[in-house]
């Protein structure tokens, strides 16, 4: 495992060598559902205070709720407020199972499309490739996963696609992929991984 104060790879659960301070046994990271809810529902917002205001300027009148009920425009906003979240929740939906566990023994993944475990003794390669958002298991909405992460309201981070490849004892191929856009605090995944795996092989 890795310290997570000094970045120390160090075994979990026993104290960093480095700084002194406990080393997790296992990690856990989600699926990033709530963060697609929670950027859909400012985008949400957004747009309907965008609407609102050039209504106002418009009209040249303030915009009140009992205007905007009355307004052969008022399906409009509601579609405005009401699509971005209903996105949102669909998505948070999808994912609130997914999450990923790391230990020195192994990486699992528990998600919808099934549980998968690869032990870092069975590991053979580690690859990294470009992956459109667009090709990705959810779709363009990973692209949503660039805004207001890693403190910043947009990151221009490539969309990279890593794969653990692993060989069990009957000789059969696993193959664990992290997808852009699919799990929360993916710097820090990735270092874990690193720790066992060493730098991906970008293909």
């Amino acid at each position: 495992m890795l310290c997570p104060t000094c970045h120390k790879a160090t075994l979990g659960g026993s104290l960093c060598p480095g700084c002194g301070q406990p080393v997790p046994e296992q990690e856990r990271f989600e699926g990033q559902g709530g963060h697609y809810l929670r950027v859909l529902l400012l985008l949400s917002l957004a747009l309907f205070i965008t609407a609102t205001v050039i209504t106002s300027l418009r009209s040249g009148r303030r915009i009140g709720l009992e205007y905007l009920v009355q307004s052969r425009w008022f399906w409009l906003y509601m579609l405005l407020f009401f699509l971005p979240p209903g996105v949102g929740l669909y998505y948070w939906f999808m994912l609130r199972d997914e999450e990923i566990t790391v230990t020195d023994e192994y990486i699992m993944r528990r998600s919808r499309w099934g549980d998968e475990q690869l032990y870092w003794s069975e590991l053979c390669a580690f690859h990294k490739q470009i992956l459109p958002f667009r090709e990705t298991r959810l779709g363009r909405i990973t692209g949503l996963s660039r805004w207001l992460s890693n403190k910043r309201l947009f990151s221009r981070l490539p969309p990279y696609a890593y794969e653990l490849i692993g060989c069990d004892e009957q000789g059969q191929v696993k193959t664990f992929r992290l997808e852009p856009g699919s799990v929360d605090e993916m710097p820090w995944l990735l270092a874990i991984i690193e720790a066992q795996a060493g730098p991906p092989q970008e293909i």
